[in-house]
């Protein structure tokens, strides 16, 4: 229920980051929501106390799964979605589980069973039927290969995170590997955009641009990472990582509510295929 609620967080944000993105440019907006995810983080390490002094061997994790798999997807996913169309996009994306399999199955980090399989292409398959019943279907239009090539790197480096996070969150709290994670990723991207940063206009940005730069950075980025390697210590990285094709059936539920669009039939059969696929993918075997 907490990764549930992780994919909800996940499928709003792109709503909230649209608003901000009105009055904000991309990388120095990345820079704020980075930065309030990583005072909050800092908050959640030191009212827990559960900080520990990390082995020296143990930095050159920390240091490939920040710039390596955080930053990587942080910078180079909104670029990827800017020029690719939102179908090739969701599609992209869809492909985590398979990355995170392929990884674990190169360093043997994990077993994967033919259930996890079915689980995973019957979670592709319904982001594919999503696709196909909403309006316009599976376009191309306005994409590029330089917008393909950078989504399936961000997709590649959150898939690098989530797999080699394991190890860490097995040995250090949720909130100290969060906030390590997240200073590995902050301090490059300030370095990037600094100047962009202290070129914002703060006096007159919106309330409502600030709801979406601390929403996404608090609940999209800190909790919801945390939750998530709360849920990849519990059930594994292959198991947790199909739950990332959910956020596209929570982003049309709320489409539906508060935007007024349209919700079709193919449109639900294709999230009732991914709830499938998820379930299948968690269900405990019969004793």
């Amino acid at each position: 229920m907490l990764l549930v609620l992780v994919t909800l967080f996940w499928g709003v944000t792109p709503a909230f980051m649209k608003v901000s993105l009105l009055e904000i440019e991309a990388f120095p907006f990345s820079s704020l929501r980075l930065f309030a995810a990583l005072i909050v983080s800092g908050l959640f390490l030191l009212i827990s106390g559960s900080w520990k002094r990390v082995e020296k061997k143990d930095w050159l994790l920390f240091t490939i799964i920040g710039l390596f798999g955080f930053f990587i997807f942080q910078i180079c996913f909104p670029i990827g979605v800017k020029y690719t169309s939102a179908s090739i996009s969701a599609l992209i994306m869809a492909t985590l589980p398979v990355n995170v399999v392929l990884i674990n199955l190169l360093s043997k980090s994990e077993t994967i069973s033919f259930r996890t399989i079915t689980g995973i292409v019957l979670s592709i398959v319904g982001i594919t039927i999503i696709i196909l019943g909403t309006k316009g279907g599976i376009s191309l239009e306005g994409t590029y290969s330089k917008g393909v090539i950078l989504l399936i790197v961000s997709e590649m480096g959150f898939a690098v995170y989530t797999v080699k996070s394991k190890f860490l969150i097995n040995k250090y709290s949720l909130y100290q590997v969060m906030f390590l994670v997240i200073l590995f990723s902050f301090v490059p991207f300030l370095f990037i955009s600094a100047k962009d940063v202290l070129l914002i206009p703060f006096h007159s940005i919106s309330a409502i641009a600030w709801t979406g730069v601390i929403f996404t950075g608090i609940f999209g980025t800190c909790i919801a990472n945390i939750l998530w390697y709360r849920g990849i210590k519990h059930i594994g990285s292959t198991k947790t990582s199909i739950y990332a094709n959910l956020p596209p059936v929570f982003g049309i539920i709320v489409s539906f509510l508060f935007l007024n669009e349209t919700l079709t039939l193919l449109q639900i059969f294709g999230g009732g295929v991914i709830m499938a696929g998820v379930i299948l993918v968690n269900r405990k075997s019969a004793v």
